[in-house]
């Protein structure tokens, strides 16, 4: 089976799991002799006299996420082979990687083989070398015997629970046996070394030495500067996530971080990677929008290809004073851990979900204005999401989202007289998904939450979902449509936001309004990407009163032209996991305050009761009793004309379950979800 990778802390995907172009035949077939200091302050030698019988050369860098993953395991495959004649020389050509970095990167991952700095970046030029982390083999005379990927667990975007190839260890095995290499070059997966511009062969011999990289040595009146413009542009678009402490997994405001990036950079924002936003345009305007002009992309390649001059000092822009900590419009009135005791993050495991309930002891109803999920260790978190849980027998009809730290989602303001209601007596829980950054790790994630009178609301905010189960993809389908709706939602409401979720099948996704027949799309998601869960919000609300439909088509592929997909021989129905799929949309719904709708007596919705007034309520109802036969006949397993929480999905008990057991008997009934469904249709 294969799981996520996520993101390494949200931005490493994007950056870290880029292909190298394919094998290419002009390869150097020989490494010549080198000598680099290490990080124990001894010379590291590569020469005919002191050669092994077989040397890997191991290309790392300390922010590479990949690098970082596999530091272990390069680590492993040394002692393993370690009384075959076989020695790892670790090399790291990146520009903006110091000595002292390396040091910490060996200390953090328990290498003991050599780790060498590159400061030429002679060597990588010499070996061919791109990407790290990539290996290039080389027997006792020199020749490259492999070249390419240690395994294939990580691919762009996904990550296998195991390797189903162990090239590397494969190739040395059969290089100790004394058998030929079954499969001499693989495509290297990771992170671009910022290797010098070289127009010919002979340039191997004679690269750019590493003064040229020197702001001195760069001329100050270039078109494009990194003084001039380049700082600028990556103040507008990158830096707030690639600076200290944020989620990005390097920074991009200091000029050495950027030179070293820069190819893969420009790479990302070829490929549409980076900025990470996947909307359409032509539909409805959204709010939270990450758009880069073309015109802001073409300055940076012109910059790159000039050779990233420095400029004039004095042109760089002042720097930008973010806010430290929490992210919300003041101090918290409430912090909540989701724990006392850290959570251990193993290394280089699969860990399943973790839910952590935390009581916050209100004894009255809580109003939040605002709300702000902080990992404690942005590395290893893929996602938090923390939820109401009311109290049993309370009145709660939303799915009770309460504010998450999600891939590519922003926290949004909630506009003034906009609040969340919080139950008196509701807990919190937490839902983690963790990813391995290739060493130990620990985390605790808290919640901040800022509240509001009640005399201070206009507006409550509910979150509402569009959850369809039924389908089944079938094996190497490319274009597969699942079409959903919310199906109810308050007449009086205002649509906010809208977030879709699929899983790494997901392919892409719309959102559609019905207003007297016509259709109108709001938004459009033709490259949905699983890593980057946005929560789209609209820069004009939509009034509810006049609208008959809410409603998503969400498309996969479950072909082999789908890079993330696990696997595409398998039949895929509804899951939790990764690998399963989901058809889900979130949407933020505003509704009057002091509504004068009956919330906790269940509403009679039979065809002839006293209060059927018109054609519509009619329509309504028969709406509610439909939706509730067809959810009946999808849950009640045991047909006892009631669904306990056992027969419902992990997911779905989250989101549904207590909203519809509206007496908090542990039970739904068919009353109770036409009920629901009729108040959610008003």
């Amino acid at each position: 089976m294969n799981r996520m990778l996520g993101s390494l802390g949200l931005l490493l995907l994007a950056f870290s799991t880029g292909l190298a172009s394919e094998p290419n035949p002009s390869y150097p077939s020989n490494v010549p002799p080198f000598t680099l200091p290490s990080v124990t302050g001894e010379a590291v030698t590569y020469s005919v006299s002191d050669r092994a019988d077989i040397t890997v050369l191991c290309f790392l860098g300390t922010e590479c996420p990949l690098a970082r993953l596999y530091g272990p395991r390069l680590q492993a495959l040394a002692d393993r082979f370690d009384t075959d004649g076989v020695r790892f020389i670790g090399i790291n050509s990146n520009v903006q990687d110091s000595m002292e970095e390396l040091k910490q990167y060996a200390i953090d991952h328990s290498l003991t083989f050599p780790i060498t700095k590159d400061y030429e970046r002679s060597v990588a030029l010499s070996a061919g070398a791109t990407r790290t982390p990539e290996v290039v083999v080389v027997d006792r005379v020199g020749a490259v015997r492999y070249r390419g990927r240690i395994d294939d667990q990580y691919e762009p975007g996904i990550a296998r629970s195991e390797a189903t190839q162990h090239d590397l260890a494969d190739a040395i095995a059969a290089l100790v046996a004394g058998k030929p290499v079954a499969n001499p070059v693989t495509t290297p997966v990771g992170c671009l070394i910022a290797l010098p511009r070289i127009t010919n062969q002979a340039s191997l011999s004679n690269p750019l030495p590493k003064s040229a990289m020197q702001k001195s040595e760069l001329p100050i009146d270039a078109p494009v500067t990194y003084c001039g413009q380049i700082a600028s542009l990556l103040q507008r678009h990158c830096v707030e996530c690639h600076r200290e402490g944020e989620i990005g997994p390097f920074a991009l405001d200091d000029f050495d971080e950027v030179v070293g990036w820069a190819d893969m950079s420009i790479e990302v924002i070829d490929n549409h990677r980076m900025p990470p936003w996947h909307a359409a345009d032509g539909h409805a305007e959204i709010a939270n929008a990450r758009l880069m002009p073309e015109s802001d992309k073409q300055q940076l390649r012109d910059w790159v290809d000039a050779g990233m001059p420095y400029g004039d000092a004095k042109e760089l822009p002042e720097p930008i004073k973010y806010v430290d900590g929490w992210q919300l419009p003041k101090q918290p009135d409430l912090e909540l851990a989701m724990s006392t005791t850290p959570f251990e993050i193993p290394a280089d495991e699969t860990v399943e979900y973790q839910y952590y309930v935390v009581d916050p002891g209100f004894e009255t109803d809580r109003w939040v204005k605002a709300a702000e999920v902080v990992p404690g260790n942005r590395a290893a978190v893929h996602h938090s999401i923390a939820f109401i849980r009311p109290p049993d027998g309370g009145d709660f009809r939303s799915i009770g989202l309460l504010s998450a730290y999600v891939p590519g989602q922003r926290r949004s303001e909630l506009p003034d007289g906009y609040a969340q209601r919080i139950p008196a007596g509701s807990r919190i829980v937490f839902q983690m998904h963790y990813t391995p950054t290739g060493k130990p790790e620990t985390d605790i994630t808290r919640i901040g939450l800022v509240f509001t009178d009640e005399s201070e609301v206009t507006h409550e905010v509910v979150t509402l979902g569009g959850i369809q189960q039924q389908f089944e993809i079938p094996p190497g389908d490319a274009s597969y449509q699942v079409d959903g709706d919310i199906g109810y939602f308050p007449r009086d409401g205002i649509l906010l936001s809208i977030m879709p979720h699929m899983h790494l099948r997901g392919k892409s996704f719309e959102f559609t309004t019905v207003r007297d027949g016509k259709k109108e799309t709001l938004l459009e998601v033709p490259h949905y990407d699983f890593n980057w869960q946005h929560n789209y919000a609209l820069a004009d609300p939509v009034n509810l009163a006049d609208v008959d439909d809410l409603s998503f088509v969400a498309t996969f592929d479950n072909s082999d032209d789908n890079p993330t997909n696990p696997d595409p021989s398998e039949y895929v129905t509804w899951g939790d996991q990764t690998w399963q799929e989901m058809a889900v949309t979130f949407v933020a719904v505003a509704v009057p305050h002091e509504r004068e709708v009956a919330k906790t007596v269940a509403v009679d919705v039979s065809a002839d009761a006293d209060n059927v007034k018109s054609p519509q309520e009619t329509q309504r109802r028969e709406k509610a009793k439909r939706f509730a036969a067809e959810y009946f006949a999808r849950f009640d397993k045991n047909q006892d004309d009631s669904i306990d929480e056992d027969e419902l999905p992990h997911s779905v008990r989250i989101f549904a379950f207590r909203s519809f057991d509206e007496n908090r008997d542990q039970r739904i009934t068919k009353d109770e979800i036409e009920s629901q469904a009729y108040w959610r249709n008003q």
